[in-house]
């Protein structure tokens, strides 16, 4: 009886030091992501268009902003975008499971000097990291309250 549960203990140690990653990631709270320099012809999508944006661009594809801020010289315009915004954990043991639910839409912001766009942010979920992990871009495998810091689209289940 005491063999077979060494055995089995031992057996279970071996297995999760097999995974690539074991522990959860907490996907809570936003970051601004840089997204492109140019738009495409929806909220959200990136363009691959060459030159310089202007807000009247801007007005004309994706028409008037949910809300616009001035701020130190700078023009901010912020659109809701079709894209889910996702916030829960993620049970990571051989595979992830995601305990995700929806919590409303992002947000996209856009930075305006003089009349043309500077930036292209998106919000993306914050995670945070607790187990073992062996992940590429990662220093260290234990990782604890680690956050990811890649751009938060790790791909697993797409961008949070």
């Amino acid at each position: 009886m005491r063999k077979s549960f060494a055995i089995s203990l031992f057996s279970v140690g071996l297995l999760l030091f097999q995974v690539g990653c074991v522990g959860l990631s907490i996907v809570a709270g936003t970051k601004q992501v840089a997204i492109s320099n140019d738009i495409g012809d929806e909220i959200g999508d990136a363009g691959n268009g060459p030159g310089a944006v202007t807000d009247s661009t801007v007005a004309f594809l994706w028409g008037s902003p949910k809300r616009k801020e001035a701020k130190e010289g700078r023009e901010l315009w912020v659109y809701r975008s079709d894209e889910l915004a996702w916030r829960g954990i993620e049970v990571w043991a051989i595979v992830p499971i995601p305990l995700l639910l929806p919590v409303g839409f992002k947000k996209v912001t856009l930075e305006f000097e003089d009349g043309v766009m500077t930036k292209y942010t998106t919000d993306n979920g914050r995670e945070r990291f607790f187990g073992l992990f062996i992940m590429n871009g990662v220093d260290s495998v234990w990782q604890f309250n680690q956050e990811e810091v890649t751009g938060g689209c790790h791909g697993y289940y797409g961008c949070y």
